[in-house]
């Protein structure tokens, strides 16, 4: 299983904890943004209708459908000034 904020394997069983956190970065695992079933888009931004909302997709919820994504989504580099490289 990989941390879906940092990539660090972790050595845990598959059914994880509602409170499990990352042992590298300290980041909540049973969240949306790792689960299989987390669908930007769709309602409530996942595939599995009905489920009820969720604010934070980062932080632990206690969402029974959860399904242990296990990858790694590295966050694409943003510019922090869109005009920086209109004058070079």
């Amino acid at each position: 299983m990989l941390c879906w904020k940092c990539g660090v394997e972790l050595a845990t069983e598959r059914k994880l904890s509602f409170r499990a956190v990352c042992e590298a970065c300290g980041t909540s695992l049973h969240c949306c943004k790792n689960c299989q079933n987390y669908t930007p888009g769709k309602p409530n931004d996942c595939s599995i209708p009905g489920t009820d909302f969720i604010s934070d997709r980062e932080a632990n919820n206690f969402c029974e459908e959860f399904q242990l994504l296990g990858q790694f989504t590295p966050k694409k580099k943003t510019e922090t000034n869109p005009f920086d490289n209109l004058f070079k």
